[in-house]
């Protein structure tokens, strides 16, 4: 009986004890290797969210959520607004810092103070408003892809009539900039007054593309 006994306590420390180890082996296999890859083998740039855990011997794939990703990505990236209309600006601004952006949005009322003050490579998307005074957006846009060639820009205008909107705007299009975003079946444009889920979107769509 106390033969028993004994292989039973003895039995179940020896479980106890495998279990502490497997947890230990556990915890130090993810201090020590690194998370884009696994078991030595690496992940593709575009599979980097996805993590391998083991588990009853079968490895399992967990799922980064989606939104993280793109606070990451929102976080290196900004954005130049220019509209002459305050409240459409500070508007703007608003949504997109409370939807991932903080920080990282600038805002211009005056066009020719947003080109004297631009330099290239600070800003991965620009939005602007194409009815203002003095430099429409058009022109703006073409003056500034001058200086950076790689900002990508949305722009906002009431008006979605391509046709009017080239007429209404006669500016010189020697390099065909203006005429090849009006070419692009409306993906440059967003109708104003712009929705705030749509603006969220279209924008994190812009720079995670």
């Amino acid at each position: 009986m106390n033969i028993s006994s004994n292989k039973t306590v003895s039995n179940s420390s020896n479980y106890c004890f495998g279990l502490v180890v497997t947890i230990i082996c556990i915890i130090v296999f993810f201090e020590v290797v690194p998370v884009k890859s696994i078991l030595s083998i690496s992940l593709k740039p575009e599979d980097e969210h996805l993590l391998a855990v083991p588990g009853l011997g079968v490895y399992s794939l967990l799922f980064i959520q989606k939104h993280e990703v793109e606070k990451q990505c929102c976080q290196r990236r900004r954005i130049l607004i220019v509209d002459d209309e305050l409240d459409i600006a500070f508007t703007f601004k608003m949504v997109l810092e409370e939807n991932g952006f903080n920080k990282q949005v600038d805002t211009y009322n005056e066009p020719l103070l947003a080109l004297q003050n631009f330099k290239p490579g600070v800003y991965e998307l620009l939005i602007f408003d194409i009815a203002m005074p003095i430099m429409d957006g058009f022109r703006l846009y073409q003056l500034i892809k001058q200086i950076d060639n790689k900002a990508k820009v949305l722009f906002a205008t009431a008006c979605l009539n391509y046709d009017i909107l080239r007429r209404y705007f006669p500016i010189k299009d020697e390099n065909k900039v203006i005429d090849e975003i009006l070419r692009d079946s409306g993906g440059r444009f967003m109708r104003k007054p712009v929705h705030i889920d749509e603006l969220v979107q279209r924008v994190k769509s812009e720079l995670l593309s």
